[in-house]
């Protein structure tokens, strides 16, 4: 739940003045502490190696918290301040693509591992890898290297692939080598007979 604050702004006043002066009603610190709970509780809970994925949920927690002030984060929008490019735009949102990157990464390898292999884990989660492996490099080569072919399919995949990330992240998460519960066993439905 953590990664959705993070994602959904609710910015208020709906009309502030001046244009920048907006906070966040789901302030993204918030979110990242949910977050680096869910992470803890899931080292505990299973076998899987966290530890620069905690590492990173707690750079981007750090990197949060000033960009919630709207006196600080409009000075990152070239917009409103000339000197900022978009390349320093990606520099700051690059924990939070580098926590889900090594986060999925790791449950994808922990589904591979499982006896019997669990397939669909291993195979969405790879898909992801890739997809948040591209992430990183696609602004660079996009806003860096000038190409404005690229701005809005790196915009989109932006957010397909973040919503995606959050998606499968909640489909997954009962699985019981994960530190979720026993599943439910499933009894056949018996009909009468005409």
């Amino acid at each position: 739940m953590g990664l959705v604050i993070v994602l959904v702004p609710a910015n208020f006043p709906r009309d502030p003045h001046p244009e920048w002066r907006f906070y966040d009603a789901l302030p993204d610190p918030l979110g990242w502490l949910l977050v680096l709970a869910g992470v803890w509780a899931l080292s505990r809970a299973s076998n899987l190696d966290l530890d620069l994925v905690r590492w990173l949920g707690v750079v981007a927690f750090v990197v949060s918290v000033p960009l919630w002030f709207p006196q600080v984060s409009h000075l990152l929008v070239p917009e409103h301040n000339p000197d900022i490019t978009v390349s320093f735009q990606w520099f700051v949102a690059l924990p939070q693509t580098l926590f889900s990157l090594f986060l999925v990464r790791a449950i994808g390898r922990a589904a591979i591992d499982q006896q019997p292999r669990d397939v669909f884990v291993a195979g969405r989660f790879g898909v992801l890898t890739w997809g948040l492996a591209t992430l990183v490099v696609l602004p660079v080569v996009a806003y860096g290297g000038g190409v404005d072919a690229l701005v809005t399919p790196t915009l989109l995949l932006i957010g397909i692939v973040n919503i995606a990330v959050i998606y499968y992240l909640f489909r997954v998460h009962r699985r019981t080598w994960l530190g979720g519960p026993v599943p439910h066993e499933v009894h056949p439905v018996k009909r009468a007979e005409d």
